[in-house]
C-alpha cells in the first residue's frame, strides 16, 4: 500500500507543479496583453488631444480629456483582466 501511496503523492505533486506552471504563464500572457492595451488605450487620446490642441489653439484642455479618456480606458481593462481571471473569488463565492 506505500507504494500506491507514494505514486498518488508523486502525481498530486506532479499536478500542482503543472498548475503552477500553468498559471505562471497565464499570469505572464495577461500581463503583457495588458501592457500593450494600456499603452495604446493612454497614447492614442492624449496625442490625438495634443494635435487637436495643436489645431484648434485650445491647448492643453482635449489633452487632458485625452488623457482623462485614457485613465478610464485602463481601468477598464484592469477590470476586465481581473474578472478573466478563472477561478476569481468574489465575496467568498467562485464566479
Amino acid at each position: 500500500m506505500t507504494d500506491k501511496n507514494s505514486r498518488t503523492k508523486m502525481s498530486e505533486q506532479e499536478d500542482i507543479t503543472n498548475n503552477s506552471i500553468a498559471a505562471k504563464q497565464l499570469f505572464i500572457s495577461s500581463v503583457i496583453s495588458m501592457s500593450w492595451q494600456m499603452a495604446v488605450a493612454v497614447l492614442v487620446p492624449v496625442v490625438g488631444g495634443y494635435y487637436l490642441d495643436r489645431h484648434f489653439n485650445s491647448a492643453p484642455w482635449i489633452t487632458l480629456f485625452g488623457l482623462m479618456l485614457g485613465v478610464i480606458l485602463c481601468v477598464m481593462i484592469v477590470r476586465r483582466a481581473v474578472h478573466n481571471i478563472p477561478g476569481f473569488v468574489k465575496g467568498g463565492k467562485s464566479k
